[in-house]
């Protein structure tokens, strides 16, 4: 996906049931047993910069909101 959309950041991938990211961030629809649609943006350091978590599919932060809340952040790549 990484090298497809040309993106100059690290995706991170969490296994079918969530367990070493989503969950513990609370990102999993108990319900739907389904990932909750979201964007984390991590840190160099390992720290959260930005978590934005929508309601469905389609509920995303503008681009606006997501690149002030990184701006001056120095987001590990």
């Amino acid at each position: 996906m990484i090298d497809k959309l040309l993106l100059p950041f690290k995706l991170l991938s969490d296994g079918p049931e969530g367990e070493q990211a989503i969950k513990p961030y609370d990102l999993w629809d108990e319900q739907g047993q389904i990932a909750v649609p979201s964007i984390v943006a991590v840190g160099a350091d390992g720290r959260i910069r930005y978590c934005y978590k929508g309601q469905d599919f389609a509920d995303r932060p503008g681009d606006e909101e997501l690149l002030e809340a990184l701006s001056g952040a120095r987001i590990g790549g």
